[in-house]
């Protein structure tokens, strides 16, 4: 005998209404006219259980309906369920003014319950393993949405790997409505190509069909903030295109591909990042010529505000191929009517901007400018570089890392040497940012599973442990000239953090300290990048020396600390570079792109500091390159038969 939880349940009083169609030897739920049930002749009462359930028959069972008794609806044997408990999770039931029958396994329900037919008849259905399946993967959050048929599309995968018969998907829909409360639909996208997607909901970064291959079934998934207003649309660049590209839905065009690609991966980026703002011109009292006067100056830093606002729309949209488009209708102008987005033609001629970006000052603002443009895209693509994200999204960022060189050097063709280098070696520095992040990136995910792995972690502490670090203290010391008690303290809390079977996160946490540790003697002083780089060559020959014991040792670990070697030289790497960033005041686009930034520069660009530098370093080269080979033999004397 099944028990239905039912609210205001009271003791029953002794004339009982008869009900057709109920025998007396079961039990029996009917409503009286003070909405007072009965049990036949067992006096017992059911208390109202609070917690939501979900009561099916454990036999083959109809459901009717009191009037107009023509409606049937048979279901298989189930048996109870609980929902698991969420805090958007729940399941509207009216019980008020209805009356419900039970005889053998079966429900009769009188009018008024609507809402609660409904929640039982699709929730029912619903096997516990479905419903934990969509509190597993999805959750609600502000701004994004997902494609009805990209959900149902998951659904049917999910019902496919358990064997399960899956619902149509009118009744998929109101299950998705009773367990994520508060679902609105909208109807999302271009004219002609638009669909009906659940706004408040997406997918959770953890996932596992973050990881699905996107094929052509899994295309049209779509998560994109709503609220996030785009300046620059390159889906109004290309008017003919989209009309070519909707009357044939068969064969789409890569960037149709890389668009409905892309979108599905905003929940990995940080599409909440604004542009900072760019310094001030300072055209240092240089006698404008060439018909350039300080308006055309002004009306040049509007636009390229402008020109770099519409690079960081298109990055959020991540459509990548566009920007080619941009640099293209920003910097050869002539190509586009008057009529073009871009108001380079109407208010600044193509001949007076190659005029002025032959001015040192201007060069000087335009890199600036694009250290603070490439290191917003940075932060936007890898807001966090421990995190996991989709290998397509990484090989995405990857793609458009490779192609930036080339894009930029073929829209600047026409423009003066100067200029084109000074660009080229801030985008150069921006490329090789994204292809370090995405590395670490991938490292971090190899070194997860690593890290979680008990038996591996116990192997190699068992083969740190063997390590003579006496021995490679001493091999080391002459080349570091480290503290023999803070090698010690690291090599302590190393063995400590790893016994502890810390998580990637709690590594990170570790790191950080060691370079806080090692630099805090040197904050504040102008020596601090120099210290910083010391370190980092320390910290790479010191592990270097750490593995090639474990290597000489055959370590049966020696995969795993090779993993875990790569990892952390990367991520100090990641971490000295911000501290030193932190402490000059610039950017670390501008920091790691000092040195190409010098070898690409013309004298005059360079500042006072790096002409210093270099005309120190270029003098000790011509000191060298003007003595006799036999001079500087004697002077810089071989190793000692000894050392050999």
């Amino acid at each position: 005998m099944q028990q239905l939880s039912v609210p205001r349940v009271q003791q029953v009083p002794q004339q009982v209404q008869t009900v057709q169609h109920v025998y007396p030897a079961q039990v029996q739920y009917v409503e009286g006219g003070e909405a007072v049930y009965t049990n036949g002749t067992i006096r017992a009462a059911y208390s109202y259980n609070t917690e939501a359930q979900i009561y099916a028959p454990s036999s083959a069972s109809s459901y009717f309906e009191a009037q107009g008794g023509s409606s049937q609806v048979s279901t298989g044997p189930s048996s109870p369920t609980t929902i698991p408990s969420h805090g958007m999770v729940g399941i509207a039931m009216d019980i008020g003014g209805s009356q419900i029958v039970s005889s053998s396994g079966a429900y009769l329900i009188h009018s008024g319950m609507e809402s609660a037919r409904h929640a039982l008849s699709h929730t029912s259905r619903s096997s516990p393993a479905t419903l934990q399946w969509l509190l597993d993967n999805y959750e609600t959050a502000e701004g994004v949405s997902l494609p009805r048929s990209s959900l149902y599309n998951h659904y049917l995968r999910h019902c496919q790997e358990h064997k399960l018969d899956p619902v149509n998907a009118a009744s998929f829909g109101k299950l998705i409505r009773s367990v994520f409360m508060g679902l609105r639909t909208r109807r999302l996208g271009t004219r002609g190509n638009s669909k009906y997607h659940y706004y408040g909901i997406r997918l959770k970064p953890d996932s596992p069909l973050n990881r699905l291959q996107e094929d052509a079934q899994y295309m049209a998934m779509r998560q994109q903030p709503i609220h996030q207003k785009q300046r620059y649309r390159p889906s109004q660049k290309l008017d003919g295109l989209a009309e070519a590209g909707s009357n044939s839905s068969l064969h789409s065009t890569p960037e149709q591909s890389v668009a409905a690609q892309s979108q599905h991966h905003q929940q990995f980026i940080d599409v909440t990042h604004i542009l900072p703002a760019f310094p001030a011109l300072d055209l240092e009292n240089v006698l404008l010529q060439e018909g350039i006067d300080a308006s055309d100056v002004k009306t040049l830093q509007v636009l390229y505000r402008r020109h770099c606002e519409a690079n960081v729309d298109v990055v959020m949209s991540l459509q990548f191929p566009y920007i080619e488009k941009l640099w293209q209708s920003f910097w050869n102008s002539e190509s586009h009517s008057s009529e073009s987005a871009s108001p380079c033609d109407a208010l600044v001629p193509r001949h007076k901007l190659i005029a002025m970006c032959k001015y040192v000052p201007i060069m000087k603002w335009m890199r600036g400018c694009d250290h603070i443009l490439y290191q917003t895209l940075v932060e936007i693509l890898i807001p966090d570089v421990l995190r996991p994200v989709p290998s397509t999204l990484t090989q995405a960022i990857r793609n458009f890392a490779k192609s930036l060189e080339g894009w930029l050097i073929n829209a600047m063709s026409d423009f003066p040497q100067q200029i084109v280098q000074t660009k080229v070696g801030v985008v150069s520095a921006f490329a090789q940012t994204l292809r370090r992040y995405t590395s670490l990136n991938h490292l971090a995910q190899a070194a997860r599973a690593v890290l979680q792995n008990t038996s591996q972690i116990n192997q190699m502490l068992s083969d740190l442990n063997r390590v003579d670090f006496a021995n490679v203290q001493e091999q080391a010391s002459w080349v570091c000239q480290c503290e023999e008690g803070l090698v010690q303290k690291l090599e302590h809390d190393f063995k400590l953090t790893l016994q502890q079977q810390s998580s990637l996160d709690q590594w990170a946490s570790w790191l950080d300290n060691v370079v806080t540790q090692v630099l805090k003697h040197h904050e504040g002083g102008a020596g601090f990048p120099k210290a910083a780089r010391q370190f980092l060559l320390k910290w790479s020959f010191y592990s270097s020396m750490v593995i090639r014991d474990l290597t000489l040792r055959s370590a049966a670990s020696f995969g795993s600390f090779h993993l875990i070697r790569l990892l952390y030289d990367e991520y100090m790497f990641y971490l000295v570079e911000h501290r030193v960033a932190q402490a000059t005041g610039e950017t670390p686009i501008a920091v790691m792109g000092e040195f190409s930034d010098l070898a690409s520069m013309s004298p005059a660009l360079l500042d006072k500091d790096d002409i210093s530098d270099l005309g120190s370093e270029a003098e000790a080269d011509s000191r060298c390159a003007g003595e006799p080979l036999v001079k500087r033999e004697r002077s810089d004397p071989g190793p000692s038969l000894q050392e050999i």
